[in-house]
């Protein structure tokens, strides 16, 4: 009866729930991880995706007030050449680490910025005279009434009829350069973007007082510590003997750490990027349009990830396998006991 009673605990209680608390010690120790959103992040396919032409194109109408029919593309070419790999990589890992300060408690607010100074500086360096030459080139010669600058209420971006190029970068825009840049904050803040991220405080904590990564981290362990509980219980039923026990233990324990460790040999097959790509295809054709520039970089940021996710994978399942097989050996190496010794 007792072994009937310890199949039917270990099959609707152990295995679901040494599975869920493997599952959750080999997510949290990637997906609490700061790095691991850093190293996934830092691919150059990315870095090109932000400084796409669309989205440079976008700032430039909006901040200069070009006319739509602009061609930028020489303006574009210059600023791409200014947002260098090791620029964005730094960006990508202050915003990051901002976020995590935030999640963890360390700052009240989650208040991201873009540092400008490095870009300022460039400007007014090196590549002065290739960014002033190409935003000559970019703006369109006024119109009659029209007033000459950098757009307004009602009207567009333009440059003085009549007036050569070589000499409005001389004697205005080089003069001028150094003022206008300096109007440009040193760091550019970025909670406009994030503001129902921040405004929303219902994720902030799953217990009061307790940042998110340590609420989750409380969770598992309560995870775990049910898990363990349940699993040592139903080996105390299986049987009187400690031999019988403890190969029930490793059996129990077995079962789903070769699930866990499996599932580390399956996140690095294809099957995993195939429905990468298909899930970030049917988004775009359900009217979620991303476009293709992001639908690439989600999937390569996915792709990139899944070796880190796996080795968690098998390193849970692996000591967990290890354990669980130590168990059933030393069960099996444990001398049988008489029955009245048993009872």
């Amino acid at each position: 009866m007792r072994k009937l009673i310890a199949i039917i605990l270990a099959i609707s209680l152990v295995f679901p729930l040494l599975l869920s608390a493997q599952s959750a010690v080999s997510i949290t120790s990637w997906a609490l991880d700061r790095q691991f959103y850093i190293d996934a992040l830092d691919q150059p396919k990315i870095y090109s995706s932000i400084t796409s032409s669309p989205m440079i194109d976008k700032f430039l109408h909006e901040r200069l007030g070009l006319p739509p029919e602009t061609d930028t593309s020489e303006l574009e070419s210059v600023l791409k050449g200014i947002l260098t790999t090791d620029y964005m990589r730094g960006e990508v890992s202050e915003f990051i680490n901002a976020l995590f300060d935030h999640l963890q408690g360390k700052t009240d607010t989650f208040a991201p910025t873009l540092d400008m100074v490095p870009l300022k500086s460039t400007l007014e360096g090196s590549q002065q005279d290739a960014f002033l030459n190409a935003l000559v080139s970019a703006l369109p010669a006024c119109a009659p009434g029209q007033t000459p600058g950098f757009g307004g209420e009602g009207q567009t971006a333009c440059k003085p009829t009549g007036v050569p190029d070589e000499l409005l970068i001389e004697q205005v825009l080089k003069p001028a350069l150094p003022n206008i840049l300096s109007t440009i904050p040193d760091e550019f803040p970025l909670e406009g973007e994030f503001q129902n991220f921040q405004e929303s405080d219902r994720w902030s904590s799953f217990l009061p007082g307790m940042a998110v990564p340590a609420s989750i981290i409380l969770g598992i362990l309560v995870l775990v510590f049910i898990a363990i509980f349940t699993w040592y219980v139903t080996a105390l039923i299986s049987d009187a003997s400690w031999r019988v026990r403890l190969q029930w233990l490793g059996w129990m324990l077995l079962v789903p750490a070769v699930l866990i460790f499996l599932l580390s040999f399956a996140a690095q097959s294809g099957i995993p990027a195939y429905w990468i790509r298909f899930g970030l295809d049917n988004a775009n054709l359900s009217g979620t349009s991303i476009g293709p520039d992001l639908n690439e970089s989600l999937r390569i940021i996915s792709v990139s990830a899944l070796p880190r996710v796996a080795n968690a994978f098998q390193m849970v399942g692996g000591i967990s396998g290890a354990l669980a097989i130590s168990l059933i050996f030393w069960g099996i190496a444990t001398p049988r006991k008489k029955r009245e010794e048993v009872e």
